[in-house]
């Protein structure tokens, strides 16, 4: 008589973000396996006893990660299309071991996905986590706001700031309208609102609209909430950002303005944007201009006026990566590819 064939592996569905070893572990107790053993015939010499996918994160080979993706009946493009860090160690340079596992780098945090969106699966026999390339996410679907907060995650319900929302929704468009180079357009226009919110630049007017804000969340007046009540407006500012830096590109001042006149008139374009023109002008336009500066035209002016006429449509197409922006990160804190230096909780030192 044959021998008993063995058990076909049960087969599992990645949640969009999860992190390699969450969907290692998964994969693992499904099957009534170890991790270990699901690490090793993925490609793992000394694979770890146990796996903690708050504490460190598996990094696969594109050899490992095909092989993970036989085990759980998925194709590879599945896998690296759901597993953010599968595609990205797959993609990275060098000969490196078929399968490490390696404390969570900084450029990735991970995350609990929102409650919401995992409501309706039957196959998350062990928690999820995920790996952000941010210390933060909106789930517009559910007006959830994930982030890090010390050894775990929280979430918060956004219910009551629908603006929140509808920023993330923003953003989103203008990452497909302006392709990478939005991350730092983001990170440069957070800085610059979370420096008003520190500084109170802004004045009366503002400290009302996000003190609601921040009544809504609960906490108070409190550091670790600034980027959710500071969004709406820099996803705004960003926009205006991208208007600048779509006229900068061709050599053309914003508006046609002359060039001492700049940062004058996009200033004030801001303003107009954000629905706040008088807190602008009396205050905020310190942060702003700080941006200017770093953003500035080089080229000079008579040979700008000799350059031919940008093509139709420039004020709609994506934009390359531009000074200051050489080095630009694609994952990490957003303030990591900000041109400011200024950091949140850092005296602001904006020239007046």
């Amino acid at each position: 008589m044959d021998a008993e064939a063995a058990p076909k592996p049960v087969e599992l569905h990645p949640v969009l973000g999860e992190s390699a070893a969450s969907f290692v572990r998964r994969l693992a107790h499904l099957n009534g396996l170890p991790a270990a053993e699901v690490l090793r015939e993925a490609g793992a010499r000394r694979p770890p006893g146990d796996l903690d996918p708050w504490a460190h994160e598996v990094f696969f080979s594109k050899q490992a990660a095909d092989r993970l993706a036989v085990m759980a009946w998925r194709t590879p493009q599945e896998l690296r299309c759901a597993l953010p860090t599968l595609a990205w160690a797959a993609g990275r340079p060098g000969r490196r071991p078929a399968v490490r596992m390696e404390p969570w780098p900084g450029r990735w945090t991970p995350l609990a996905p929102c409650e919401g969106c995992l409501a309706r699966r039957e196959d998350l026999v062990t928690p999820v986590v995920l790996a952000s390339g941010e210390p933060w996410q909106v789930c517009v679907r559910h007006g959830r706001w994930l982030r890090a907060a010390g050894d775990r995650p929280a979430q918060v319900s956004l219910t009551g700031l629908q603006e929140v929302v509808e920023a993330h929704r923003r953003r989103v468009r203008l990452q497909q309208q302006v392709g990478p180079y939005a991350r730092a357009l983001l990170a440069d226009a957070l800085q610059v609102t979370a420096g008003w919110w520190q500084s109170r630049q802004m004045g009366a007017e503002a400290e009302r609209v996000w003190a609601r804000r921040e009544a809504v969340l609960g906490p108070g007046r409190q550091m670790w909430s600034v980027p959710v009540v500071v969004y709406p407006e820099a996803v705004i500012v960003a926009e205006a950002m991208a208007v600048y830096e779509r006229q900068r590109r061709w050599g053309r001042e914003f508006d046609n303005g002359a060039p001492a006149w700049v940062s004058r008139h996009w200033i004030a374009f801001v303003g107009e944007r954000l629905g706040m023109p008088g807190p602008v002008e009396q205050g905020g336009y310190r942060m702003l201009r700080e941006w200017t500066l770093q953003h500035r035209i080089a080229q000079p002016v008579v040979d700008r006026l000799a350059q031919p006429a940008p093509p139709p449509g420039y004020r709609t197409e994506r934009l390359p990566v531009m000074d200051p922006h050489q080095c630009l990160p694609e994952h990490g804190p957003l303030e990591d590819a900000s041109c400011l230096d200024w950091r949140l909780g850092r005296p602001v030192m904006a020239a007046e």
